[in-house]
């Protein structure tokens, strides 16, 4: 949730002279313990969008009659902080107060000084709880299990499974979490989501059991969840609300300030600077996944018709959620189906959908991994690819290029997963600057147990690097209720139009009656999602 700006936000910048002020709620859950009112003497509150930290607040505050508070500095140290900025209003005739988010100590070096009356703290956001920097560690059993399957037999949903550890690990009383799941059941992603929910009722469940080790972090079972797809971010609002869903691509967002007011607040005419991201920009993305641990292998198939047929010792019944690998002898037919044994023919679909497997998806004398899983009381099993999962995402100006066709690159990259994401108008294709090669592995991208998985973290990753990523920042007048990801308009100095940008990190100087904001901004690009997938 984010504060909504409204007319009079912006009509006060326009009064002249502005007076700032700050106020700090010292609470104990929800109850106001202590509230302290000053001016900065020196000071930052710095809003960060690519940080799970978000909000930070470095001050030494000049206290208004606030006196004799050593003996509650220790008690503070297990309270919140809930920040606020004042703007005096004229019209009003009085400050007009605005959230900025709510804190706990995280620097030893708190103190008072009673010759000054001055008050030196350093804050961050509740995250601070959550990933070691302030607690954050899981006791308990020691083993911490998140199933794949409910008690009740039925399928955990990503966004259940992160309310709970949040709030029960976490001890987070609110929180805002939108939909977890497959990138195409995401309603930002594609037009057509219901529809794809409709046929895929296992987008959004965890595809995989969980296990995390007595005395982890908080944050580890958190970003292991909001890590299984692209672009899904985490952090605390400045309401104290825990808040989870995707990056905002702003496709569909207004614009919230224009560029006549950020020119109006602006502190010089040479408070702009521009950098351009040329090296980092990529036309070829490459992704690997996980190397998986698999429950069985078979090194030998027949096929029958439509039907595999694969031998493992002592295996006598099929098994919810094992992970079979085996190595076709002929490529696949369409409607195929793989039996284990003497046990019955299981249909094969890709992962998580109700969709069989097209003709030649599996090629002969590759291995590939099948994952087992029981649907309307059926068995399935579900395509997840080759051992590591392997998908390449190409910006091209024409889908039939006589060079660089989907053979051209699956020959050359050793990847069957070939998307290829026509951009004509794009002065970054390949055909223009060459072959760019991005490849994301490790890390994060350990994560990624499939196929599919990988083609949408390959196109999400080939979006952003391929795009002109012109980064302005400007310094202005102290603009409290900004926030990152909001959707702006800024006309460069040596251009002669404004284009649309997002606020990606703020940083408010907030020294003395006359504090100052950095804004810096990223230059807005629509996001196209609609590219022909493998399958």
């Amino acid at each position: 949730m984010r504060y909504v700006i409204t007319e009079e936000d912006k009509l006060m910048f326009l009064q002249g002279t502005l007076e700032y002020k700050y106020r700090l709620s010292v609470k104990d859950k929800n109850r106001i313990i202590d509230v302290l009112y000053g001016v900065s003497q020196v000071g930052s509150y710095n809003i960060n969008g690519q940080s799970d930290i978000r909000r930070t607040v470095d001050i030494t505050l000049l206290l208004d009659d606030f006196y004799n508070i050593e003996n509650k500095i220790e008690s503070w140290y297990g309270l919140d902080f809930e920040f606020e900025i004042g703007i005096f209003s004229i019209l009003k005739n009085d400050y007009l107060w605005y959230p900025c988010g709510t804190y706990i100590i995280t620097d030893a070096n708190t103190q008072y000084n009673a010759v000054t009356n001055t008050l030196a703290l350093t804050l961050s956001d509740m995250f601070a709880k959550l990933d070691g920097t302030r607690n954050g560690q899981i006791g308990g059993a020691p083993v911490i299990k998140i199933p794949v399957e409910t008690e009740d037999g039925g399928k955990t949903i990503l966004r259940d499974a992160l309310t709970t550890v949040v709030k029960q690990q976490g001890g987070i009383e609110n929180v805002i979490i939108d939909d977890i799941g497959e990138f195409y059941g995401m309603e930002s992603n594609n037009s057509d989501y219901l529809e794809y929910r409709k046929n895929n009722p296992e987008w959004n469940v965890l595809p995989y059991d969980l296990e995390f080790n007595v005395g982890c972090i908080v944050s580890e079972p958190i970003n292991e969840i909001t890590s299984l797809y692209p672009n899904i971010q985490k952090y605390f609002d400045v309401y104290n609300n825990f808040c989870s869903h995707m990056i905002p691509s702003c496709e569909n967002s207004a614009i919230s300030i224009s560029n006549d007011f950020l020119q109006s607040i602006l502190l010089s005419d040479n408070s702009e600077s521009v950098t351009y991201d040329i090296q980092s920009i990529k036309n070829v993305t490459e992704v690997f996944g996980m190397i998986y641990e698999v429950d069985r292998m078979a090194e030998e198939s027949t096929t029958s018709g439509n039907v595999y047929s694969i031998t493992l010792e002592e295996y006598e019944k099929y098994t919810i959620s094992e992970y079979i690998a085996f190595i076709p002898n002929t490529n696949n037919i369409a409607d195929m189906h793989l039996k284990i044994n003497d046990l019955e023919a299981v249909p094969i679909y890709y992962e998580n959908t109700a969709t069989p497997i097209k003709e030649d998806t599996m090629v002969a004398t590759q291995t590939y991994v099948m994952q087992l899983k029981k649907v309307d009381d059926k068995w399935r099993f579900y395509f997840l690819g080759q051992y590591q999962p392997h998908a390449l995402c190409v910006l091209t100006d024409s889908d039939s290029d006589p060079v660089y066709t989907k053979k051209y690159f699956s020959e050359r990259y050793n990847c069957k997963n070939i998307v290829l994401r026509v951009e004509p108008d794009s002065p970054f294709t390949i055909q223009r600057i060459g072959i760019v090669l991005d490849v994301k592995s490790g890390d994060r991208y350990e994560n990624i147990k499939s196929d599919s998985v990988a083609i949408e973290n390959a196109i999400y990753e080939n979006i952003k690097s391929s795009s002109w990523n012109d980064v302005v920042t400007i310094s202005t007048l102290c603009v409290p209720w900004l926030d990152v990801y909001e959707k702006v308009e800024w006309q460069k100095s040596n251009t002669g139009h404004p284009e649309a940008y997002i606020i990606q990190n703020i940083s408010h100087n907030l020294s003395g009656r006359a504090p100052a904001s950095t804004i810096t901004m990223y230059r807005f690009h629509p996001l196209y999602y609609d590219y022909e997938i493998p399958y």
